[in-house]
């Protein structure tokens, strides 16, 4: 019940409603997130933050609250905070959608107007561009979910929800501490007076700590840092750094006081961040299979030049004839948008090598597993495409041979070999594949089910970057499995 529409349910029905009944597995917590997945609704907010805690050692309010005690102790903080925070466009996302699709716009993702924090942002009424007016008021964001208290450990979790940019943060004052990403522990910093992290891309989220002072003279801030790599032209109605003020609530400071941009000291790199030892020791030496696949938006001229996402050939719609969602439907009536991976009857391990051919990146998410980041590569020529069948090392992480240039070329059949560094990789379920790039990611497939693994820029998944991953699939099995399921789901045909 994971709500991709066309795939595990159908669209919630307007004026109607649906209710999730979703288990959660015991080891599971962590800061997540819930978004439409219907057409580009998520671009107009509805989403909104899902903090899961570990479950309590018993079922009574004192072991909830011993429970949430330990794992402040863990993690060494006293409270916590929510962020949800995103591009935005001050139009509405399926006009924004429109634009985007239109032959003369070159499949140039739109650059958002401004950004939002849980819901507020702040933005000078004059830079509007003239052809698209805003219904704007000056007026001062209420963000007092940034007062703090001082001398206090705070976890601050926080969640990307925007449809197309990367962000980073900056705290004037305060030192960040990372500690998940994505809901899986990192192996933490040794380092100190870090104070920025980033780039937090599309559908990722990161918690971490900071320990705010006790002798505040003068107000704190922080800064957001939209990442820009990805358009491809000028906003004039954008600032991409905004700077919010962080009041410390015992502190006498006027709020007619100036805040201070914050500078980076020392900054985060999430892609390397690696797992805590403790979560890389259950990653495997080798994978049972091993799939590959290509992506690219491409503009065909059968299709009027419109943009369009593509996995191997296949755009991704949701499917019509019969409109069924594909978990209750046979494998062979799955019309041809339906491209999918099936990983067999049993549980394995698998491979998924992923090649971007785009000239720009993608942040690309998995359904119902996380996955081990093995390797990300961008290439700085060519289309950097690997295939793990034919080159034994991925480009990057080749042996040195002029160190050893009487070295035997590697065997990939021998028991021993191993082109990964695993002491490096990261477990989690986004992952930003660079342009020209590629990335190897290895998960147990044990979860059954029909999986979305899709772009998580809206406009790209809305032109169909998306591909399915048939989990321990025997298609009669899952129909007779799912009958009542797919029933509270809208009663099997789903309004086309």
């Amino acid at each position: 019940m994971d709500g991709a529409a066309g795939v595990s349910q159908c669209p919630i029905a307007p004026g109607t409603q649906f209710t999730y009944n979703v288990t959660i597995p015991a080891d599971q917590s962590g800061t997540f997130w819930y978004h439409a997945h219907s057409g580009v609704s998520r671009g107009d907010g509805l989403y909104g933050g899902l903090v899961i805690h570990a479950p309590a050692a018993k079922s009574t309010v004192r072991g909830l609250m011993s429970r949430a005690r330990g794992d402040a102790q863990k993690f060494n903080y006293e409270k916590e905070l929510l962020l949800l925070i995103g591009d935005w466009y001050h139009r509405p996302a399926k006009d924004v959608l429109a634009w985007y699709k239109l032959p003369g716009n070159f499949a140039n993702e739109p650059v958002p107007d401004s950004l939002l924090v849980n819901g507020v942002g702040h933005f000078e009424c004059s830079m509007a561009v003239p052809a698209r007016p805003v219904d704007c008021i000056e007026t001062l964001a209420n963000t007092s979910f940034l007062d703090l208290d001082p001398d206090t450990a705070y976890r601050i979790r926080v969640v990307n929800t925007g449809a197309l940019a990367g962000f980073s943060l900056v705290f004037d004052k305060e030192n960040i501490d990372l500690i998940q990403v994505d809901s899986i522990d990192v192996k933490r910093s040794q380092q100190e007076d870090i104070n920025s992290a980033g780039i937090l891309f599309p559908g990722q989220r990161m918690d971490f700590a900071i320990r705010t002072s006790s002798q505040q003279e003068s107000p704190s801030s922080m800064m957001i840092k939209l990442d820009q790599g990805c358009f491809k032209y000028i906003n004039p109605a954008l600032t991409p750094d905004q700077t919010f003020r962080i009041h410390y609530r015992s502190a006498s400071i006027s709020s007619a006081v100036q805040i201070t941009t914050p500078e980076v000291r020392n900054h985060i790199n999430l892609d390397d961040v690696p797992s805590s030892p403790s979560i890389l020791q259950d990653l495997p030496p080798k994978a049972q299979q091993t799939q590959v696949a290509y992506t690219k938006i491409q503009k065909m001229a059968r299709n009027h030049n419109i943009p369009e996402g593509y996995f191997n050939q296949s755009t991704w719609k949701p499917q019509n004839d019969p409109p069924v969602p594909l978990i209750g439907l046979p494998r062979q009536r799955w019309d041809a948008n339906q491209f999918a991976f099936s990983t067999g009857p049993e549980a394995a391990w698998v491979d998924l090598v992923v090649n971007n051919l785009d000239e720009g990146p993608h942040p690309f998410h998995l359904h119902g597993h996380h996955f081990y980041i093995l390797a990300v590569h961008e290439s700085s020529y060519g289309w950097g495409s690997y295939n793990p069948f034919t080159d034994p090392y991925p480009p990057g992480l080749e042996p040195d041979t002029d160190s050893d240039p009487e070295a035997a070329p590697p065997d990939p059949e021998d028991p021993s070999f191993q082109p990964y560094n695993f002491s490096r990789a990261a477990l989690r379920d986004t992952v930003q594949i660079p342009s020209r790039g590629y990335a190897v990611l290895r998960f147990r497939a044990d979860n059954p089910g029909v999986w979305l693994f899709h772009c998580h820029i809206l406009w790209h998944l809305a032109t169909g970057m998306a591909m399915l991953i048939d989990v321990m699939g025997d298609p009669a099995g899952r129909v007779a499995h799912d009958v009542a399921m797919l029933a509270a789901a809208g009663g099997g045909l789903c309004p086309v």
